[in-house]
């Protein structure tokens, strides 16, 4: 597998550049291996459920878990995914994405990192309410496999026409997406998880959100990336605790930050 995926690199010179920063984050990670843990300690003293994160930011209660609300969508969904040849990423927190993007009534949303596509299954279900809403996700081909051509694939075709993905790293990818929009209601960042592709992120997204806009982090207790940037903009997160069987502590966090 690690063959594999040198082999994919060496083939494609436009990602040179992210093949030999991935090397050296990496070895960074490993270095600073002490940082995770105190960055899952941050996470577990802070960190609230679904439910009660949904509600200290909205004020308001889930009735009904997202896959209640459209049970035939996911439904098909979960065929699509089923039948996809290549194995992908997990599919993040789609009540509390749905949730909060039904009550920012956003209409501009970016969101990094997309595989099967359910975290934009999610936003997407919000935005179809709403004309001119859009979702611009970013997604870097995965090294070594031939998964492009099923990125998003549990999204049915009718909610393909708010969306629009463009496949490449986020060094790429994102400023094509920023500059599509004027303004930001909601981010969800969800791709480079090392400290310094987040560090790069972040900021960019902050700027471009407007007031009352939420940015939304997967995987938190990676590294202390999340911790610092929330320090750096003065602003207290929302830290929401998700089980997660892939992972080494069996959960996962994720940090929502308000402008």
């Amino acid at each position: 597998n690690k063959l594999k995926k040198i082999l994919w690199y060496v083939k494609r010179p436009k990602y040179y550049g992210q093949f030999f920063l991935k090397i050296f984050r990496r070895l960074n990670t490993i270095i600073f291996k002490s940082n995770e843990n105190i960055a899952i300690k941050w996470c577990q003293k802070n960190a609230v459920s679904t439910e009660e994160a949904i509600f200290q930011i909205t004020g308001k209660t889930i009735k009904q878990p997202i896959k209640e609300l459209f049970p035939d969508i996911f439904l098909k969904a979960q065929k699509r995914a089923e039948a996809c040849p290549v194995k992908m990423g997990g599919a993040s927190n789609i009540d509390l994405l749905y949730y909060l993007t039904e009550h920012l009534k956003a209409e501009n949303v970016i969101e990094t990192g997309v595989a099967y596509g359910w975290s934009a299954l999610a936003i997407l279900l919000s935005l179809s309410s709403r004309k001119n809403a859009r979702l611009i996700s970013t997604d870097m081909p995965y090294p070594g496999l031939d998964n492009s051509k099923y990125v998003g694939c549990v999204l049915p075709d009718d909610l393909k026409e708010q969306w629009k993905l463009i496949s490449e790293a986020d060094t790429y990818a994102l400023p094509k997406a920023i500059a599509s929009f004027n303004h930001l209601d909601l981010c969800h960042y969800d791709s480079d998880k090392y400290y310094g592709g987040r560090m790069w992120a972040y900021p960019k997204l902050w700027k471009l959100l407007r007031d009352g806009g939420m940015l939304i982090s997967d995987d938190i207790e990676n590294n202390l990336a999340f911790k610092k940037f929330s320090k750096s903009i003065k602003r207290e997160p929302v830290i929401i605790e998700l089980k997660n069987s892939n992972k080494i502590y069996h959960f996962q966090y994720i940090g929502v930050l308000i402008k």
